[in-house]
């Protein structure tokens, strides 16, 4: 496993994560079925559209170009279902040139342009995290409710282990 926790708190720079809560949590300690979700190195567009039944689709709150670095700040929908909350660091510069204009028209989830452009890669999670539902934002995920929400923080490596993407994936009550 990349020991990249360290880079992790600079995706925590969205207004609506300044103030929340959260801490690593073990596989383990995750119930289901966000486990099932979570713990895997697969990409999560595939897999919350296999689990929700239907086309993920994408919408940006707001992104951020420095250089090759974008940085966006996502939602991921099955239909009218919020499937996942995303803060995603895409480091450009990795991508080909076809790859990086569908990234930037912010039109696809990034999972999808990856499984449909043709380049190698590979999910490699980093670690597990539990957020408080009581302190998250209500525009995205409005039964919340108190509780807990879970996500993880996921690279994605290029065939020569550079990074393509830092990811911060958070998904919904699984009552929603």
């Amino acid at each position: 496993m990349l020991e990249c926790k360290s880079q992790f708190e600079d995706l925590l720079i969205c207004e609506r994560l300044r103030e929340v809560p959260w801490q690593w949590v073990e596989e383990d300690e995750i119930p289901q079925p966000y486990r099932q979700l979570l713990c895997h190195d697969r990409d999560m567009t595939s897999t919350l559209g296999a689990f929700h039944g239907g086309e993920v689709t994408l919408k940006v709150f707001q992104s951020k170009r420095s250089g090759s670095q974008y940085l966006r700040e996502v939602l991921l929908s099955v239909g009218d279902k919020p499937v996942e909350y995303g803060v995603i660091l895409m480091y450009l510069d990795h991508f080909p040139p076809d790859l990086q204009e569908r990234i930037l028209g912010e039109r696809e989830p990034l999972g999808s342009i990856l499984n449909t452009g043709g380049l190698p890669y590979k999910s490699s999670p980093q670690g597990n995290l539990e957020f408080s539902t009581s302190d998250f934002i209500a525009d995205i995920f409005p039964s919340a409710g108190s509780g807990s929400l879970f996500g993880r923080y996921n690279a994605l490596l290029d065939s020569d282990g550079r990074f393509l993407a830092r990811i911060l994936e958070i998904l919904p009550c699984e009552n929603q």
